[in-house]
């Protein structure tokens, strides 16, 4: 059992979630969750805005959710909305997957309004980050199918097998439409270098030291054991509410300058009617 599957830990370990939550502005009607997964960010959202959609290059991961719009997307294409559509974008734990960051972020700021709100969310080049277990599959890529086949795991092919890489071009949720795949960590600089003009970066923050040393101990414990580690998790409540340089979570929150835009649009879906994200 994963640590946050526990009753009860989830309410207490703070993550990539709850600190974009905090950054969002008081009122938004249009929102986008790129890199949506099973719809997390949505869920927390859904009900404060008018029309909630999520994007995922991973058609088997999209929730189905009466309140939100979800749509699979390709990597690299443009995205299906006009120019200054959306009130607020979240892009998180995403952009250390794609292939381009630079064509990725300037696609979001061109969907954003003027004066949009775009958070960000990513592995921070922390103390720690080396230990980051997700990228064991690419540097140890035998000792990380024999470690989930010791534990059992069934799906290995289906989550990281050539199927995957041939048709969604994925291992796991990390694109091979780059040269050397890696699950990267970013100083702040690095990603404002990459971000697109139009963003002026309005608040950075970095939390949860040891994220990923914790993450570590908490899959070899489990490995080990075959339970969570209980006793763990006082240390990562805690520390998932430090906010260090130290950190592994880098947080930013841009706004779109306000400039001259071209007007939202509509966002219509053929015969299913405009302006309302249902499924």
């Amino acid at each position: 059992m994963l640590l946050w599957n526990v009753p009860g830990v989830m309410n207490s370990i703070r993550g990539w979630h709850d600190y974009a939550e905090d950054l969002l502005p008081a009122h938004f009607d249009t929102f986008l969750d790129y890199g949506c997964g099973s719809g997390a960010m949505l869920r927390r959202v859904v009900d404060r805005c008018k029309n909630a959609i999520g994007v995922d290059v991973d058609p088997g991961v999209l929730p189905s959710d009466p309140r939100a719009l979800t749509l699979a997307v390709k990597e690299g294409e443009r995205l299906p909305f006009p120019d200054g559509y959306f009130d607020v974008v979240t892009c998180l734990e995403v952009i250390e997957h794609v292939a381009d960051e630079r064509w990725t972020l300037r696609e979001l700021a061109r969907v954003l309004k003027a004066d949009g709100t775009l958070i960000l969310t990513t592995p921070h080049k922390g103390l720690l980050t080396w230990m980051d277990p997700g990228n064991i599959k690419f540097a140890f890529p035998r000792l990380h199918r024999l470690s989930h086949t010791l534990l059992g795991n069934r799906n290995y092919e289906t989550r990281f097998g050539e199927r995957r890489k041939n048709e969604l071009r994925l291992i796991s949720d990390i694109s091979t439409n780059q040269e050397n795949p890696w699950h990267r960590h970013y100083f702040y600089e690095e990603i404002r270098a990459l971000a697109d003009g139009s963003l002026e970066t309005d608040l950075t923050e970095v939390w949860y030291p040891g994220m990923r040393a914790f993450w570590c101990v908490h899959i070899i414990w489990t490995g080990a054991f075959g339970s969570a580690p209980r006793w763990l998790h006082p240390f990562v409540s805690v520390l998932s509410r430090r906010k260090t340089r130290l950190g592994d979570q880098l947080v930013i929150r841009f706004r779109k300058r306000a400039a001259e835009q071209p007007g939202p649009g509509k966002f219509t879906r053929g015969s299913q009617g405009q302006d309302r994200c249902r499924i």
